[in-house]
């Protein structure tokens, strides 16, 4: 691969941290788990996190098949096999968003008693593209009896619940302290970032010829459509028009432009691609970097910048209006991102969150890793290479 100099030393940081920093847990019974992320002063994992670790897998087979580092091949394995064996010990082979490693951590409430739709299909894809790689049929069995559990206890014919406690009933306490809707966390609300989970379900509907879940991401695709603004914004709040959260609303985009690809749907390609320039109209022209939240122009996520400058340089040949301005943002973007990837010290590859926490987030790290990837190779895909082929 014709690596790009000046990232490719940021590129093999990201690679070494998320391999050897301790994120991911190398021996013992939780082998192969990944943590969210590191809090690095003092040192210290929260919280191990189910719907990361299902990322870590499709994180190291791209590591793997892009950069031929054949230790990423062993990690995916092990975090499948952690995965896997959490499934054995579960009634429904469905996950809980995690389990707490810290006594001083209080966050995310009782991750025990916390089941997302859209964390486990997250897991799904993982798995499913380590089978790709493997062919172990076990691994399709366990994606398979995820999904059909997931669809008898998620989704309601239309849309997918978001979040059920372990007794498989809607969590209802949702709400936020002033009972006011735009501070509910968009995670636990149906929305159109679940249909990203038509990564797995595609994949899964052509494996084993069912069609019920290409059916299914039919649904979500159409509800995804339902939520989009004329101008290609997304709401992330049904309760709320005027709330778009950058991370779901990019989410939404990929599932959009993937099943668009899948299922030749030129309806929901155009879509997703609406979406991108939407997000891409919201990098500010002077720092390069994207807000989480509209209206909030100070506070930039590394995870949206990494998954927009994914999306941007993915479908570059199709962002035909004007490709000079689509250049100019993808280069803004891929400057500031550079700016939340750590230099120093043993945590030196980590990528921050927000820069003004002092932690090292596992997700950021591997979306960033990916962008980067791409960012060498984004020649390519200015001659019209297909997005399809590539994990995200």
């Amino acid at each position: 691969m014709n690596v790009d100099p000046g990232s490719l030393k940021i590129l093999n940081d990201n690679v070494k941290w998320l391999l050897h920093s301790g994120i991911t847990i190398k021996n013992g019974p939780k082998r192969g788990a990944v943590y969210g992320w590191k809090n690095l002063n003092p040192s210290s994992y929260p919280f191990i996190y189910n719907e990361i670790t299902g990322y870590a897998i499709t994180s190291f087979l791209y590591i793997y098949s892009e950069l031929g580092e054949y230790e990423s091949l062993q990690a995916a394995k092990d975090s499948a096999n952690w995965i896997v064996e959490s499934m054995r010990n579960s009634s429904s082979y469905l996950l809980s968003a995690g389990s707490i490693e810290t006594d001083n951590f209080n966050q995310k409430g009782n991750l025990s008693n916390q089941i997302y739709a859209f964390d486990n299909g997250m897991i799904m894809i993982g798995l499913l593209n380590l089978y790709k790689v493997t062919r172990d049929p076990n691994l399709l069995k366990y994606v398979e009896k995820m999904a059909k559990s997931l669809i008898e206890r998620f989704f309601d014919g239309s849309k997918l619940i978001a979040l059920l406690d372990n007794s498989y009933k809607p969590i209802h306490n949702n709400t936020s302290p002033h009972n006011r809707t735009d501070e509910i966390k968009w995670s636990a609300i149906s929305g159109a970032y679940h249909c990203k989970l038509s990564l797995a379900l595609l994949d899964l509907s052509l494996l084993t010829n069912n069609d019920l879940y290409s059916k299914v991401s039919g649904s979500l695709c159409e509800y995804a459509q339902k939520l989009q603004k004329p101008n290609g914004r997304i709401v992330t709040n049904p309760n709320l028009d005027t709330v778009t959260y950058l991370h779901p609303h990019l989410y939404a985009c990929e599932g959009l432009i993937y099943s668009g690809i899948r299922q030749r749907n030129e309806g929901y390609f155009t879509a997703g691609l609406k979406g991108i320039k939407w997000a891409a109209s919201q990098v500010d022209p002077s720092t390069g970097g994207l807000p989480r939240l509209i209206g909030e122009k100070s506070i930039e996520q590394s995870d949206c910048m990494a998954q927009l400058l994914r999306l941007l340089i993915l479908c570059y040949s199709r962002l035909e209006e004007d490709l000079h301005q689509v250049k100019d943002v993808i280069e803004k973007l891929y400057s500031r991102l550079l700016d939340f990837c750590i230099s120093w010290g043993e945590d030196k590859g980590g990528v921050k969150y927000h820069l003004s926490l002092d932690t090292a987030c596992s997700w950021c790290t591997m979306f960033t890793m990916q962008a980067l990837v791409l960012w060498s190779k984004r020649k390519e895909f200015e001659k019209g290479q297909k997005w399809v082929d590539f994990y995200i």
